[in-house]
């Protein structure tokens, strides 16, 4: 056992070297290169009982001569450098190259030729007019029909060595990222596919060909149309609110993506918010619309993890992507779905976002000098949905009053710089967690020296 692998190892070393010196090319287009096979051979696949091989020194100085193929006993003189194998076979070619440093020395390798015999494989697609409502399900079945290739050769060492092919299943889908529709072209590799295998495939969203490459001879096949029923579509859900620069909760616009339900309950966290809100939803546009969903009708619904349903929001068909603003006044945690039906299969989608408990804190400085910085006197906040505010000088004249959380006493008085000192405040406000706040307290105006 040792002495044979140690042999087997010779050969292929001696195989590489070869290769290293020499290329072999296919005569003519019906033939073509494989790979190497056991023991370094070279083998080649054609449709013919036969192939034309020829050899090509890698070197422009070097020549081919003394070319001897071996089979078994027989050895026969080869004119010139084009050899001709028989099928099912390996040969040993035996050759020198004239100008190379080691002439004298006999150079080897293996080369195999395999007539294809099988069929092209085809493939059947299971699709919801021969399993009913398959397509609503995880996968698809494919069925392969015609043994794809399983040939056998003799290699070097007078063994009976099976080739079993391996195919590459493609096929264009549609992927989405929870806001963005695009192409994308799914790979399935296929080991050692036989006339009962069945592949399962993920379900594609939109009409597509699925397509076989055969690796054993690079051929490619095509099976039937596709035709999706699955209504796909993706939503966008934007949070708007206060623009607030003193407080730490996030607030303008936010995009937040849409998932499965699993996706929403573990990156709601990542999506607080201080409340009350516009939530805006939308669809894509029409150009990113799969024609597959052009007549179904989809839908959006709140859900509040506490109380259930809170509302059902808007139903409508597919074309019809005009947002829909929703007002959120309540603290809580909310996922929002959206639906696409054509009456065949549904698509669900979900997304979930946090609004947070309220918090009312005011300064007790501030310097309107118009640096930039600290220029108002204005509270830091989230989630209040009612504010009122009355600000008087320690003589008890009212300087400022305002119901806008979102703006802030400047420091002026009908037009004039109030003096720097102390001014007393009360506050009432109510969250949307229904808190309500009564603060009293003073504030100070402080300027430098020379404004």
């Amino acid at each position: 056992m040792k002495k044979r692998r140690f042999v087997a190892n010779i050969f292929a070393a001696l195989a590489t070297f070869a290769a290293s010196a020499v290329s072999f090319n296919p005569v003519d287009n019906s033939t073509i290169f494989y790979k190497e096979g056991s023991s370094g051979e070279l083998i080649f696949v054609g449709e013919t009982d036969s192939a034309n091989i020829n050899l090509v020194s890698d070197k422009t100085e070097s020549e081919i001569r003394n070319v001897l193929l071996v089979s078994g006993k027989d050895t026969s003189k080869v004119t010139g450098a084009s050899v001709m194998i028989g099928t099912d076979k390996c040969y040993t070619l035996l050759y020198t190259l004239e100008g190379d440093e080691e002439k004298e020395k006999t150079n080897k390798s293996y080369l195999c030729y395999i007539k294809k015999t099988a069929m092209a494989p085809t493939v059947k697609v299971c699709d919801y007019d021969t399993i009913n409502n398959l397509i609503c399900g995880p996968d698809l079945k494919v069925k392969f029909s015609n043994l794809v290739y399983a040939n056998s050769y003799v290699n070097s060492r007078g063994e009976t060595v099976k080739i079993q092919d391996n195919i590459v299943l493609t096929y264009d889908d549609y992927e989405a990222d929870g806001i963005n529709i695009k192409d994308k072209l799914m790979e399935v590799v296929v080991i050692g596919v036989n006339n009962d295998s069945t592949l399962f495939v993920p379900k594609p969203k939109r009409h597509t060909v699925f397509k076989l490459k055969d690796k054993f001879s690079q051929y490619e096949y095509v099976s039937d149309t596709f035709r999706s029923l699955l209504p796909f579509a993706t939503a966008l859900l934007t949070i708007e609110g206060e623009t607030i620069p003193h407080n730490t909760e996030k607030r303008g616009d936010e995009e937040i993506k849409f998932g499965t339900l699993e996706d929403a309950k573990t990156n709601v966290g990542n999506y607080m918010f201080s409340g009350p809100l516009t939530v805006n939803l939308e669809l894509n546009s029409v150009d990113n619309t799969p024609a597959d969903t052009v007549d179904a009708r989809h839908s959006w619904k709140f859900y509040n993890d506490s109380t259930g349903i809170l509302r059902n929001i808007y139903k409508g068909p597919f074309s019809d992507m005009t947002i829909r603003a929703i007002s959120i006044d309540d603290y809580g945690t909310y996922f929002v779905t959206h639906t696409c039906d054509n009456s065949v299969c549904k698509d669900t989608i979900v997304t979930g976002f946090k609004v947070k408990t309220s918090y009312l804190l005011m300064p007790t400085v501030f310097t309107p000098n118009g640096d930039g910085y600290n220029d108002e006197f204005r509270p830091t906040y989230t989630s209040i949905k009612e504010y009122e505010i009355w600000i008087y000088n320690t003589m008890g004249k009212l300087m400022y009053e305002s119901k806008d959380i979102t703006v802030g006493w400047d420091g002026t008085h009908k037009g004039h710089e109030a003096p720097i000192g102390a001014y007393y405040y009360v506050v009432k406000a109510k969250g949307v967690d229904g808190t309500n706040y009564k603060l009293k307290g003073t504030v100070s105006i402080v300027r430098n020296a020379d404004n």
